[in-house]
């Protein structure tokens, strides 16, 4: 028996629950048959897109849009006011799993913000035809992913694979690797990852070839060898249509796209998917920081995550965040925003965004982005408290 109807039987009622959280949090009586609430326009990161779908399920009178453009043209289009092309305007909210610099400004002037509201994994999905998976999936330490990404492994019969999972998965199956080619978040909290566990300081033994030489950024230059395409659906249908194939998507994404994950070894040397549960640990050894130019430092960024430390921890994690402007001359909209906040807290919604491959955030750092939100989204004729 399949185990799809019974996930979808617990997404549904995790929609429900969802949809008369979202409700309250308005100010409306759950049992009211709209929402009348907006939070305009959004673009970004591909990670965040799954979660969308998944509130315009739960209350399709919670009117928005969202184009999943990645975060590097998300950003683009927040900082300068203009949407991206065919997609509609005006810009009202970005996604990003790469946090800001904090030096960055508005076309305009207008003032900004930047919290976390989810925690995602990054995976490596992977396409099973012509491999032998051991019970539990396919484990990957440190070296053999660090050298499957780096271009160096490109076998699934490779010597280190077999050892990582007491024997050998393949015969002779070429690895092919799916990349992202468009800017991407997901690039940048991948490579950022790498660029810290792929050197002999991390990984003592990891063989030269392996180790991470490509920089950090959200585009790099990959093996020419690799599989280019924009945006992670784009990536998961991309490993689901070729044989042998991996690469990286959000936990997110692969799950709504039902692809295998691979076990990855921690900095702790325990093998870990890319669950609810592992995300949030490596999540809880974060580090909260406040910074910007902006003396009440209204940008929220989550540090030390490059190589979680937890026992239980998954290695490649962050946060998402979202970018909402400080003043809207619509109090809708700023409803809205406050309303979609609470996904990052309470019972119903920390189930709903679970039941979608994301993580809650651990109570203090909710504590942290919805004090920012409700503090200094505002009107103008009730211009924010953090000017």
């Amino acid at each position: 028996m399949s185990l799809y109807p019974v996930r979808l039987n617990n997404l549904t009622s995790s929609i429900s629950v969802l949809a008369i959280t979202i409700g309250l949090v308005v100010g409306q009586s759950a049992t009211q048959k709209s929402l009348a609430q907006t939070i305009g326009n959004g673009a970004g990161a591909s990670t965040v897109n799954p979660l969308f779908v998944g509130i315009k399920t739960a209350a399709p009178s919670f009117t928005f849009t969202y184009s999943p453009v990645g975060s590097g043209a998300g950003l683009t289009a927040f900082f300068t006011q203009t949407p991206p092309a065919g997609t509609p305007g005006p810009i009202t909210f970005a996604a990003s799993d790469d946090p800001v610099a904090g030096t960055e400004t508005v076309t305009g002037g207008r003032g900004y913000l930047q919290v976390p509201v989810l925690g995602v994994g990054i995976t490596l999905a992977y396409n099973a035809t012509g491999l032998t998976v051991p019970t539990g999936g396919i484990k990957l330490s440190r070296a053999s992913y660090c050298g499957i990404l780096n271009g160096s492994i490109t076998n699934w019969n490779a010597p280190s694979i077999s050892a990582d999972n007491g024997g050998p998965i393949a015969g002779n199956v070429p690895i092919k690797v799916v990349r992202r080619s468009d800017s991407s978040g997901s690039t940048f909290v991948l490579t950022t990852h790498l660029n810290t566990a792929c050197k002999a300081a991390a990984t003592p033994g990891i063989p030269a070839a392996n180790v991470w030489n490509r920089g950090v950024g959200t585009t790099i230059t990959w093996p020419t060898t690799f599989i280019g395409a924009t945006g992670g659906g784009a990536v998961a249908k991309a490993i689901a249509s070729t044989s042998g194939a991996i690469g990286y998507v959000d936990s997110a994404t692969r799950l709504s796209n039902n692809l295998p994950a691979a076990l990855l070894r921690n900095k702790a040397g325990n093998y870990t998917a890319p669950s609810t549960g592992a995300i949030t640990e490596a999540l809880l050894g974060g580090t909260v920081v406040k910074y910007g130019t902006n003396p009440n430092n209204r940008l929220i960024r989550i540090d030390n995550l490059n190589d979680p430390t937890r026992a239980n921890a998954y290695p490649i994690s962050t946060a998402t965040y979202f970018l909402f402007y400080d003043i809207y001359s619509d109090t809708t909209i700023i409803n809205g925003i406050k309303a979609l906040t609470t996904l990052a807290s309470g019972t119903a919604a920390a189930d709903f965004v679970a039941s979608l491959g994301y993580a809650p955030l651990p109570d203090p750092i909710k504590t942290v982005s919805t004090g920012v939100v409700n503090t200094c989204v505002n009107t103008v004729l009730g211009p924010s408290p953090c000017n």
